[in-house]
């Protein structure tokens, strides 16, 4: 049985944390797992990762002791099926907007009785046969994105999905749908009230809360709101910001220290 760091937080009641990956190189979020992050999500919908290599992915992030997962294209019953052949452990899906839309996505990623999910894992991460298909029924991780005004209206009736795991916040698409003048911003109060009204849904029917906040400061307020999975670094963000702060530093330090030399040619 693969580790699972993920339900290993939540059953110690503690928030887990994600880590977003755009780039389609399998060494990077490999790295992220060995971090410590507890799951890493390969992003279908916006990023480059390729499906050709999502096996890679998987094996590689699982190795280093992380949970792999995948944000879909779009909750379509055959990609479902296919990301879970490869070896990944959760699915994500974008823009759930009603109950019956959450059913669909919970019956792909399950095998009869429970589901549709249809058979024959390539990279299965969870052995084959009946250990296989029960475990897997047990342990894939499903969460609908609420990204939108009609997902929004209907969280109740989606949380309320049976086999449903958790519910994840997008907050960019959500504020353009709720036409806020903000923009993805965690702060802003008609965009709090949309995620008290996602954690009350979460509450009620005990799925898991997560959300999309990717600085290490907004995920905390975001945990301090109740949210149990956060994702505060997307990876191409990640290398952008320690790399201009490296820069930034390395070139005061030349200065200073070109400074303190007294060679005003060298300054």
């Amino acid at each position: 049985m693969p580790t699972d760091r993920l339900r290993d937080r939540w059953a110690r009641d503690e928030p887990a944390v994600n880590a977003w990956v755009m780039g389609s190189d399998a060494a990077i979020p490999a790295s992220l797992a060995a971090a410590g992050f507890d799951g890493v999500t390969a992003d279908l919908q916006h990023g480059r990762h390729p499906e050709s290599s999502l096996d890679v992915f998987a094996a590689r992030v699982e190795l280093a002791g992380a949970v792999p997962m995948v944000r879909l294209r779009w909750n379509d019953p055959a990609e479902v099926m296919r990301v879970l052949d490869l070896g990944v452990r959760g699915v994500i899906a974008p823009m759930i907007g009603s109950a019956d839309e959450a059913a669909r996505l919970v019956a792909a990623a399950r095998y009869p009785p429970e589901g549709m999910r249809s058979y024959g894992p390539v990279a299965g991460a969870f052995g084959s046969g009946r250990e296989q298909t029960a475990v897997a029924n047990a342990h894939v991780l499903v969460f609908a994105m609420i990204e939108t005004a009609g997902g929004l209206a209907d969280v109740d009736a989606i949380a309320a999905t049976p086999g449903l795991d958790g519910l994840y916040v997008g907050p960019a698409d959500l504020g353009l749908s709720l036409g806020l003048a903000s923009f993805a911003d965690l702060r802003d109060e008609r965009l709090l009230e949309a995620l008290a009204a996602v954690l009350e849904a979460c509450r009620r029917h005990g799925i898991v809360p997560g959300v999309h906040a990717p600085t290490a400061d907004k995920s905390v307020e975001m945990v301090e709101r109740g949210f149990r999975l956060v994702t505060p670094l997307v990876d191409e963000d990640g290398l952008t910001a320690v790399a201009r702060d490296t820069v930034a530093r390395t070139r005061s330090a030349i200065s200073e220290r070109r400074a303190s030399d007294g060679d005003p040619s060298r300054r």
